[in-house]
């Protein structure tokens, strides 16, 4: 045995070192006149093996690196001085300063939007910066007690890489040696791990992850300079994590970013940080439906929509259910180190672009169920070389994994249970469909929907175009303690209690004041609304009196936060909302209808996503046979959407003509829509 061992290794180490100088003449070459800096680095480690193992490392996997030129975002620097100054005063973010912070830059100078550009690391990077990154993280290595039991290797691609996909700065090692110094003489008696997640924690205490502002308020600020993500400490979950593990690694903590293309049930990617030799996680997590209890359920990052556990979760109507959790379709690794098998590589086509980075590594197995599948496919001749599984967002296919078909077939390893998935060729940056959508279920079976789905449905009532989220149930949940009151005397000191929110109010709901009285004014009071919940916020309240009408008048009381001003609950938009500042004494709103007035009844909409079905709104129903078919359109009646003679065991999706565009694919299962 030991003497195969001892040939296949002849065999296949030359090949391996030979392979390996191929990768590091051609980095070299890529360097073109940068090439001498680099050479200036190997010069300098010539006499100290392992320095120059490391110094080899970083050069030959630089290959595709890059970070942005300054000088290309400038116009968006003003947000970033800006962000920058309010945080180093105030320590934190207060009442979403963030969103007046960029609202009125904006407002002064509605033109200043970035145009990124990248410089290429081989091309640009310099020799100096190289060498002092170098000798500071063999220091760290060599001298920092925790370090002791981390080997060459992991130490080379953990611990070494000065980037991170694509973001890095000359100064980041010095500016965490310093910030966290006083730690450091703390916790010497402590493991790499524990220490870690100390800095880890401490990060999340003042780095704000803030997708809306970046991506829907104000697009383009993003991406920014590493210098600016350290001093403004805000960005996306993308940011958040480039920026921890710099000040992970900058202690010797080896770490690195987990990603994935999208979400199984949602829309966009997702990163997080993995410090690498992280405890075994034993029961992966298999993508179903759970609510959240404590911090050990968070196998994943932001798994649950939010991490909170609420006993008020309850008394929703038969018809539907909580979503509690994101479902993970496949797990990414993000390498500095160029990976041989990857796709980025092999390539010959157009791939998309997750794919086009060389440092992504499957480590699905590391965190969820998954199956090894044979997918079928249409054809038995392939328009592609290559073939992919999607998840589906809320308009598109994403790819999320790769595969060459073979035949009618494709094979797909460490695959995602419990998610929907559309077998695909990608051309010209468009999906193809390669074969029929399917569920890939627990016990790794495919729950196909075919293209020859029978109508034979008798009738399908839908009360939903998307999943109700545990962070809208929470928000409706919020109002619960909420008092409403009438009266007539200006300092309400006649003030008569008609109704108290008790349970939790699925979207909308109203009540009625049983009385001949008149009343000039509606307390809505919410002092005693449970902290456990989210903050109060509603988005609308409508007052009507006799025969329907609805009453108009002047709206006063607690001011809001930021855009969630107190004129939003009469606006007339179910998607604005009020929420309160919490810091001021009183907590209540005043309806002023100007005269005593008969009330009869009064509807409240809890802030939520606006995605019931709404009587009186057009909506559309399609199912799923190579692309959305429809089925029909139909005004919401009663809150509710009754449909005859559709497709049984077929995929569906409604979409709202008259408002919004989000939308889920759903199941019709025993009654029930079942979301994907």
């Amino acid at each position: 045995m030991r003497t195969i061992l001892y040939l296949f290794l002849i065999i296949l180490f030359p090949s391996c070192l030979s392979n390996q100088s191929k990768q590091l003449e051609k980095a070299f070459e890529l360097a073109y006149r940068n090439r001498q800096e680099l050479e200036k680095i190997s010069e300098y480690c010539q006499n100290e093996p392992d320095k120059l193992s490391a110094v080899h490392f970083l050069i030959k996997n630089m290959t595709g690196k890059q970070v942005i030129d300054s000088n290309s975002i400038k116009n968006s620097q003003l947000y970033f001085d800006a962000l920058t100054f309010y945080f180093n005063n105030q320590g934190r973010y207060k009442n979403d300063i963030q969103y007046i912070i960029c609202d009125s830059i904006k407002q002064l100078y509605p033109y200043a939007e970035s145009r990124p550009l990248y410089l290429l690391d081989l091309q640009h990077i310099s020799s100096d910066f190289l060498i002092h990154h170098i000798n500071y993280c063999f220091h760290v290595w060599q001298q920092y007690p925790w370090c002791k039991d981390i080997d060459f290797d992991t130490f080379s691609k953990f611990i070494l890489p000065y980037t991170t996909s694509n973001c890095y700065w000359e100064q980041a090692s010095d500016f965490f040696e310093q910030k966290y110094a006083a730690l450091r003489d703390t916790v010497s008696h402590k493991s790499y791990k524990e220490i870690g997640k100390i800095i880890s924690e401490d990060i999340d205490k003042t780095f704000v992850q803030n997708w809306v502002l970046f991506s829907q308020k104000h697009k383009g600020l993003l991406p920014t300079t590493f210098k600016n993500l350290a001093t403004a400490q805000i960005g996306t979950c993308l940011e958040a994590n480039i920026y921890k593990i710099a000040a992970l690694r900058a202690n010797g903590i080896p770490a690195t970013l987990n990603t994935f293309p999208n979400w199984g049930n949602a829309n966009s990617s997702h990163f997080w940080t993995e410090i690498i030799g992280d405890e075994h996680i034993d029961n992966l997590y298999d993508n179903t439906q759970r609510p959240y209890v404590s911090k050990n359920d968070i196998l994943v990052d932001n798994i649950f929509w939010k991490n909170t556990y609420s006993p008020a979760l309850k008394n929703i109507p038969p018809y539907t259910s909580i979503q509690y959790c994101r479902t993970i379709p496949k797990v990414y690794r993000v390498n500095y180190e160029i990976q041989q098998n990857c796709l980025a590589l092999r390539a010959k086509e157009e791939i998309p672009d997750f794919f086009r980075n060389p440092g992504i590594e499957d480590i699905t197995d590391k965190y969820i169920v998954c199956k090894d599948i044979e997918v079928p496919l249409w054809d038995n001749k392939h328009k592609k070389e290559y073939v992919y599984l999607c998840c589906y967002d809320d308009n598109n296919w994403i790819p999320v994994c790769w595969s060459i078909p073979r035949k009618k077939q494709a094979l797909f390893t460490k695959v995602g249970v419990n998610v929907l998935y559309l077998p695909a060729y990608y051309e010209s940056g468009a999906i193809i469909p390669a074969g029929d959508a399917f569920i890939l279920k627990e016990d790794g079976e495919l729950k196909c929907f075919s293209q020859k789905a029978s109508k034979n449905e008798t009738s399908a009532t839908f009360y939903s175009k998307m999943p109700y989220r545990q962070h809208t149930a929470l928000q409706a949940a919020g109002t619960i303690g909420t008092r409403f009151s009438v009266c007539n005397n200006k300092d309400l000191s006649d003030s008569l209690n008609v109704y108290t929110i008790e349970k939790l109010p699925f979207y909308e709901d109203s009540f009625k004041i049983p009385t001949n009285k008149k009343y000039r004014y509606l307390v809505c009071e919410f002092q005693n609304t449970p902290t456990f919940q989210d903050p109060f916020s509603i988005a609308e309240i409508k007052v009507f009196g006799e025969n329907q009408q609805q009453l108009e008048g002047k709206l006063t009381g607690t001011k809001g936060i930021s855009d969630n001003k107190l004129e939003n609950v009469i606006d007339g938009d179910r998607v604005s909302f009020y929420q309160p500042n919490k810091s001021e004494k009183q907590q209540y709103l005043v309806f002023d209808f100007g005269k005593s007035s008969k009330i009869e009844k009064v509807e409240f909409y809890p802030r939520s996503d606006d995605n019931r079905i709404v009587t009186g709104e057009l909506y559309e129903l399609f199912y799923w046979d190579k692309k959305w078919i429809p089925l029909g359109q139909q005004y919401g009646k009663e809150n509710r959407l009754t449909f005859h003679s559709i497709p049984k065991n077929a995929l569906f999706r409604i979409h709202n003509h008259t408002r919004g565009k989000e939308h889920r694919p759903f199941t019709y299962e025993e009654g029930k829509q079942v979301w994907w």
